[in-house]
């Protein structure tokens, strides 16, 4: 047994107490419902994943060892999560939590975190370790994309400056590739950022591709729609008569809402590509 360097995330489920007392009163989500949404914070089929195939996020990254020494523990609420130092580590580690987010967000779930580096011991019973306490601790003082000077406990899993160093000075073109695709930085810190995720691409003239305007149209129509969903989602589970609720959700809402223009110019863009060209004026 021994403390090891490891890179390590905390994250929590924003609301949950809210949650637990609608479902004891017989109200909002039933408890089979809460039960399969922490799922998504992670269970040890992920860690079994990386153990029977090794990296699956930049597989041909370094690593030390081909799991990658990726530990998982849900408990409540929350969940811990360590991978070993590498480039194939932090990116798999970050992907993990990315992908616990993004399904919360699509359930209207709102998640705040901390990724970090540091000391852990960790098994598949326990962890313990300076690392995974500054993890918990600037957890609940996270301040990506604050609106006020002394706002804090925004709804975002943070990004340490010590793993953003580190994907700058030893990830390949992968690992950085798609740490960028993941998180966002507001100018002083970075944290993930599964909004961006929230769009609709389309191809023309591709090879095979027959570039359709109206299936466009109707895949950016439902994705539209499915953001809206979610909006609803979020609001249902934020207690009105909570500012500091409501301060939170509203970082959701408006990150939403910015995708929901980014839908109303796809549809746009999509006019165009179908307008005729205008007549050339002859002189």
């Amino acid at each position: 047994m021994q403390f090891k360097e490891k890179f390590i995330a905390f994250v929590d489920v924003l609301g949950f107490k809210q949650m637990v007392h609608a479902a004891e009163s017989g109200l909002g989500m039933p408890l089979p419902e809460i039960v399969d949404m922490l799922k998504e914070l992670g269970t040890p089929d992920d860690r079994r994943r990386y153990e029977k195939h090794g990296p699956t996020m930049c597989p041909q990254s370094k690593y030390i060892q081909r799991d990658l020494d990726f530990k998982l523990n849900q408990v409540s609420d929350c969940v811990v999560v360590s991978s070993e130092v590498s480039p194939a580590g932090v990116i798999n580690l970050v992907n993990h939590c990315w992908g616990a987010v993004i399904m919360l967000l699509h359930k209207g779930i709102m998640c705040r975190g901390y990724i970090t580096k540091g000391l852990i011991y960790h098994d598949d019973d326990l962890f313990i370790g300076s690392g995974y306490q500054e993890a918990y601790l600037k957890e609940a003082n996270v301040s990506a994309f604050k609106r006020e000077a002394d706002e804090r406990g925004t709804p975002f899993v943070e990004v340490d400056q010590s793993v953003c160093d580190y994907v700058a000075e030893h990830g390949d073109p992968c690992v950085k590739e798609m740490f960028s695709r993941m998180v966002k930085a507001d100018g002083t810190v970075t944290a993930l950022f599964p909004f961006q995720r929230l769009s609709h691409s389309f191809i023309i003239g591709g090879l095979g591709h027959k570039f359709d305007p109206v299936k466009e149209k109707k895949n950016n129509d439902n994705l539209r729609q499915s953001i809206i969903k979610i909006k609803e989602h979020v609001m249902s589970f934020v207690d009105n008569n909570n500012p500091s609720a409501m301060r939170k959700a509203t970082h959701y809402i408006d990150a939403l809402d910015a995708q929901l223009i980014v839908c109303d110019e796809t549809d746009k863009a999509i006019d165009m590509l179908c307008a005729p060209f205008p007549p050339r004026r002859l002189y």
